[in-house]
C-alpha cells in the first residue's frame, strides 16, 4: 500500500516539475541581437554658384564695398583659397581687378579673389596703412575689421581654407598688406606687396608670414632706396630685413637674373616660409603689365606654395 502511495506521489511530483519547466520555456528570453545602427548618408557635394559682383557690408557704422570673383566649378564641400588684392591710393577695387588680371588665374586654379574698396570720397579712396594715406589715415579707419567682415561674408558662399588666405596690394594697398601681416598674422599665410613698403608701427606679428615683394627700380613715388618727395618711406632693403627676421631667414641671398627681372630669395627661413624679392629694372611706380612680367601668375604660384605651416 505504501509503495502505491509513494509511486503516486512521485508521479504527481514529476508531472508538476514537467509542467513548471514547460511553462518556463515559454517565458521570452532577452534578445542577444544588436540593434541596427542608423546610418546618416553623407550629403553629396553641391555646386557653388559662380559670382562676379559687388558686395556691401556695414563695418563700424561705415558702408564698405568689395568686388568678388567666385569661379565656376567649386562645390560646397571643398576648402578653397582666398586672395585679397588691395588697390592703390585714389583707385578702387575695379582698378586692382583690371591691372592684376587675377580673375582668369582664379578661374584656372579654383580660388576666390576679392578686390576691396578703400574709404573716403569717390576718386580719392585710400587705406589706413600707418604712414599713408588720405582719408583712411586721417580718420583712423579700422582696416582689419573690414577684412574680417569680408572673410565672414565670403564664408557664407564658399568654404575658405584657413591655411590659404593671402593678400596682394599695389602702392597704398601694398602698404596695407604689410599692416595686415603685422596685425593679422594668424589669418594671412603670405603677402605680395607691389610698389610699397612696411610703414605700420609697431609691427609685432604673432606668427611668421611669407613675403613676395615686387618693385620697379625706377619708382619715384615710393622709392626703392627709401625717402620720397613728400612722405619719407623706408627702403625695400629695410623692409625685407625686418621680414627676414620675422621669418628666421638667416642664410645667404640667392640671386637670379632673367632679362630685366632680378629675383632674390633669402635662404635659411623657418620651415614652410619664404622671403623673396622681384626687382624689375627700369619700371616706375606701377603693377607691371603681364606682357613685361607675368607678376600675377608669379604671385599666385608663390601663394600656392606657401600655405600656413
Amino acid at each position: 500500500m505504501m509503495n502505491i502511495k509513494k509511486r503516486l506521489f512521485l508521479t504527481l511530483a514529476t508531472i508538476f516539475v514537467l509542467a513548471v519547466l514547460s511553462g518556463c520555456s515559454s517565458v521570452p528570453q532577452p534578445s542577444t541581437a544588436r540593434p541596427t545602427p542608423t546610418v546618416t548618408p553623407t550629403p553629396l557635394p553641391q555646386p557653388v554658384p559662380a559670382l562676379d559682383g559687388q558686395r556691401t557690408l556695414k563695418v563700424e557704422k561705415m558702408e564698405r564695398t568689395y568686388l568678388v570673383h567666385i569661379p565656376a566649378g567649386l562645390n560646397d564641400q571643398q576648402l578653397v583659397a582666398l586672395v585679397f588684392v588691395f588697390h592703390g591710393f585714389q583707385e578702387n577695387g575695379n582698378f586692382a581687378r583690371t591691372y592684376s588680371g587675377l580673375d582668369s588665374i582664379a578661374s584656372a586654379n579654383g580660388f576666390v579673389a576679392v578686390y576691396p574698396d578703400g574709404s573716403g570720397d569717390a576718386g580719392s579712396l585710400s587705406w589706413n596703412a600707418g604712414l599713408c594715406c588720405g582719408y583712411a589715415v586721417q580718420n583712423k579707419v579700422d582696416e582689419p575689421a573690414f577684412v574680417r567682415a569680408i572673410i565672414a561674408d565670403v564664408q557664407t558662399m564658399v568654404k575658405i581654407d584657413p591655411r590659404r588666405v593671402y593678400a596682394a596690394g599695389f602702392s597704398n594697398g601694398a602698404l596695407l598688406s604689410y599692416r595686415l601681416a603685422c596685425e593679422m598674422s594668424d589669418t594671412f599665410a603670405a603677402i605680395a606687396p607691389v610698389a610699397g613698403v612696411l610703414t605700420y608701427q609697431p609691427c609685432e606679428p604673432r606668427q611668421a608670414v611669407s613675403v613676395l615683394h615686387a618693385y620697379g627700380t625706377k619708382d619715384q613715388v615710393v622709392p626703392f632706396d627709401g625717402g620720397g618727395s613728400g612722405l619719407q618711406f623706408p627702403s625695400v632693403r629695410e623692409t625685407l630685413n625686418k621680414w627676414k627676421e620675422v621669418d628666421g631667414c638667416d642664410g645667404d641671398e640667392k640671386v637670379e637674373h632673367n632679362g630685366i627681372v632680378t629675383h632674390t630669395s633669402y635662404e635659411g627661413c623657418k620651415p614652410g616660409l619664404a622671403v623673396e624679392l622681384y626687382a624689375v629694372d627700369g619700371i616706375g611706380h606701377s603693377w607691371p603689365s603681364k606682357y613685361i612680367v607675368p607678376l600675377s601668375q608669379i604671385i599666385w604660384d608663390f601663394f600656392a606654395a606657401h600655405p600656413k605651416p
